[in-house]
């Protein structure tokens, strides 16, 4: 499961739409002290945590094994149903059985019956959760028995329930059942986790369940029906349908069962003989394989990587409308959000490879192996989480890897602000609340540190180890630790119960010094020791001398406050800290102004230069670091020429944060950058900057990449131009509005709303109800301004639309907005 989304590069721009406000794309450690989650104190009594307040929440009982599933569905667009017949093999877990109790929420049950050994009816209760049936004799542990319970699930008729993460958990979605809309694509998929495939299917709903399933789905023949597992046939029936009929032989959890109804396009690909097959709406099929090609060698990547094959028969990837999350891993065939929908000039500014990846990960980590309670999610989304940082580093080089890796590290800390809690939580409120930033952001960066200690060859090792011991079976924490014990042959308690079993992060104040022939270390741990360990920290520590030769050393730090000596012959030029920034928390570095220039000299790692780009520049509001100061500004051109493009990004960013006398001394160099940089980020950012500095300058610059195939370039060099009020460009309007991409799209909205072109009512609603969620959020303001200078007709309608979205749109955060500019337009 996907449901933390990514800021994309078109967000990252929008703000220099708005008036070129300054862009700070750099990614470093966070130097801000976070707090704890509050707690309840008395005095002279002990602080109050999650275990005190909030229930334990164990692995559900298993009193029955589910065999095999065997479901016959058709559907009833009209009243958004579903009428189904469930065969279920089962048998007692351990214990004698004289009734079964089933999950199957909001049903009209319609019979129970024993098929075998002995076909009868069955008496049974059922509240419209727990379906309970009487067996007709006490079955053990040696005994099988199949029941066929027939049914009808009305999804609609279902408690509203769902959260942040995944919005609802209703389980069966009928999409524009009545076709009304015509933007929208008549379709019908599931979503099963947490528990909500239980409002599709009677089962045992439950992550340490697994079975053999195969599904039987009657559709009208223009659909296109998808399924787990393996396709057995396609059946015309004489009444204009047709019956599909998928098989899937291995076992698996009952929430990883899925179903996808609708028209689609569907383009082949394959990977050591087996399927794997992206499913579009027919607009984007072009771009299927720009959006979904790299998954073959991602396949490959981490079949080697893991020494554990794929296990699967195919692996199918399907885009819906109005997903209630952004993706999830069902076996063999993942379901995707619409944003991935994305043309090729998109694909330039923004790829979808970390979901990709996160998704297919899962088929290992969440599939294969299970965890065995909503307690140990990490085991699944942890893990899912860090395959983005292994794919970008294969793929892309550990600079992207590293960047993403701190962007994650980030969207954990801001929730830290907030919430701390275990990584592994036994206590919690409502299960979905583990879907967060701590089992995923949190959990990826843990699996990084243990990485890093233990090392690559021990690391891949022992989850190989850990997935073969385990296949098909549902996991806790203690089978990982136990995995990675048995290789490394090393008591992993100590790191184990610190990351995984508490809550919090290291808060470190790090420094160094040179004496007595020593280099001395000094690290301060600054967490509150009442809520967050005290931790255990192996921390490696690069020593450049005057020659600039690099070794590193390990020290180990085990108490609040510290001191490690390191023989030394001389005194270092240079001394990194946590060189690979690897360390989860806040680290504050602590050096003499000539090491952080010589860190950005020497430093391979991108986040160490960028790191020392910030300390070099971090100045009291009334010092400009460029004045009377040629060693910066000669510094300046470097970061712009860097190799990576976070820490040309941050160059850009000093013009915006400060007064750099003689621009033009840059020009060079920010022209290239406008014309030629490989990021597009850095090209659009770029040419931002120059339409603020000096307009008509760089008229030709904007020209020139007015037709830029990335959407941000020429989106930048739109807007650029349009401020000019170059009569070429505006001669072109009609062209550009032709476009759906927001970085088209917002300058457009920027030029009819300051221009006063009171005849684009209908581009600005069309623009509106046809953007991605994303995108509606961006046009919000643009929209309501703009209702403030049409008709009283057009302004109603208007209305009517910020209504809709305020009252629909899945996300709180659109939905208020929506609300304001309603109240503000009242």
């Amino acid at each position: 499961m996907n449901s933390i989304v990514r800021s994309t590069l078109v967000l990252a721009l929008l703000s220099t739409f708005i008036g070129c406000q300054s862009q700070q794309g750099s990614k470093t450690s966070s130097k801000t002290k976070d707090s704890n989650t509050p707690v309840v104190t008395l005095e002279n009594e002990k602080v109050l945590t999650e275990k005190d307040t909030l229930p334990y929440q164990a692995s559900y009982t298993r009193l029955h094994d589910l065999l095999h599933t065997k479901l016959t569905v058709a559907f009833d667009w009209q009243k958004q149903q579903m009428n189904g017949t469930a065969n279920l093999v089962l048998k007692p877990y351990f214990y004698d059985q004289k009734e079964i109790i089933l999950d199957a929420k909001g049903f009209d049950i319609h019979e129970v019956s024993l098929v075998k050994p002995n076909a009868k009816t069955l008496v049974y209760s059922y509240d419209k959760k727990k379906l309970i049936v009487t067996l007709d004799k006490t079955y053990t542990q040696k005994d099988t028995f199949e029941l066929k319970i027939k049914y009808t699930a009305k999804p609609n008729e279902l408690p509203k329930g769902g959260s942040a993460a995944i919005t609802e958990d209703k389980g069966l979605y009928f999409i524009n059942a009545d076709g009304k809309d015509p933007k929208k694509p008549k379709q019908i998929w599931t979503q099963g986790e947490t528990e909500a495939a239980s409002c599709w299917f009677p089962t045992i709903d439950a992550p340490n369940e697994r079975c053999t399933q195969e599904m039987f789905i009657t559709v009208e023949d223009k659909y296109t029906v998808i399924s787990n597992g393996e396709l057995i046939y396609s059946k015309k029936n004489a009444d204009g349908t047709k019956t599909v009929n998928w098989k899937m032989n291995k076992p698996h959890a009952p929430y990883l069962f899925m179903m996808v109804v609708g028209e689609f396009a569907e383009v082949k690909d394959t990977w050591r003989g087996k399927e794997v097959h992206y499913f579009v709406e027919k607009e984007y099929e072009p771009y299927a394989k720009a959006i979904f090609g790299n998954t073959p060698e991602m396949l490959e990547f981490f079949s080697t990587r893991l020494n554990y094959d794929y296990a699967w028969n195919k692996y199918y990837q399907v885009v819906v409308r109005d997903y209630v999350s952004g993706a999830m891993e069902n076996t063999t065939a993942s379901i995707f959000m619409e944003a991935l929908q994305v043309d090729d000039r998109a694909l330039l500014d923004d790829n979808w490879e970390t979901i990709v990846a996160h998704e297919l990960f899962h088929h290992w980590f969440g599939d294969l192996v299970t965890c065995e309670s909503w307690s140990n999610l990490p085991l699944n989304e942890s893990f899912a989480n860090y395959s983005e940082y292994l794919w970008l580093e294969h793929k892309f080089g550990k600079d992207e890897a590293d960047y993403h890796s701190i962007d994650e590290q980030d969207g954990y800390l801001g929730e830290a602000q907030s919430k701390q809690v275990d990584l592994i939580r036994f206590h919690y409120k409502e299960r979905e609340d583990m879907f967060d930033a701590h089992s995923y952001n949190k959990g990826g960066r843990v699996l990084h540190m243990l990485r890093n200690y233990v090392g690559d060859e021990a690391f891949f090792k022992s989850l190989s180890l850990y997935l073969k011991k385990n296949e098909f079976t549902s996991v806790e924490i203690h089978n990982l630790r136990l995995a990675f014990e048995e290789v490394t042959g090393e008591d992993l308690n100590w790191f184990f119960n610190q990351w995984f079993l508490n809550k919090g992060h290291a808060d470190i104040k790090i420094s160094h010094r040179y004496e007595g022939g020593n280099l001395v270390i000094k690290v301060k741990q600054d967490q509150d020791p009442a809520t967050t360990p005290i931790y255990k920290l192996p921390i490696d520590i690069d020593i450049y001398d005057a020659a600039d030769n690099k070794v590193r050393k390990r020290i180990w730090i085990t108490k609040d406050n510290e001191e490690v000596k390191i023989p030394l012959a001389a005194k270092p030029k240079l001394v990194i800290e946590d060189p690979e920034y690897q360390i989860l928390g806040t680290v504050e570095h602590s050096k003499p102004t000539e090491e952080w220039y010589a860190q950005f000299a020497l430093a391979k790692n991108y986040m160490a230069r960028l790191d020392a780009v910030d300390h070099i520049f971090e100045v009291g509001e009334d010092v400009n670091p460029f004045e009377n100061n040629p060693k910066n500004r000669e510094l300046l051109h470097s970061i712009l020429k860097d190799s990576f493009w976070d820490v040309r990004f941050a160059g850009l960013a000093m013009f915006s944060k400060f007064f750099i006398e003689r621009p033009e001394e840059y020009a060079a160099d920010m022209e290239n950058i406008a014309m030629n940089d490989p990021k597009s980020l850095v090209r659009a950012r770029c040419i931002f900057l120059l339409n603020s500095l000096d307009k008509e300058k760089f008229k030709t610059v904007f020209q020139k990449n007015i037709d830029a195939k990335p959407y941000s370039v020429a989106g930048a060099s739109l807007f650029a131009l349009l401020s000019l009020k170059d009569s070429t460009a505006i001669a072109r309007l009609p062209e550009f509005e032709k476009y759906n991409n927001i970085n088209i799209v917002i300058p457009l909205a920027v030029y009819f709303t300051e221009s006063v072109q009171v005849d684009k009512y209908q581009w600005f609603k069309n623009a509106i109800t046809t953007a991605s969620d994303r995108g509606v959020y961006q046009l919000l303001n643009y929209f309501g301004t703009y209702l403030t200078l049409v008709t009283a007709e057009e302004k109603k309608d208007g209305m009517a639309v910020l209504k809709e979205i305020s009252e629909k749109n899945k996300h709180e955060v659109i939905r208020e907005a929506a609300k304001a500019q309603l109240a503000s337009l009242k």
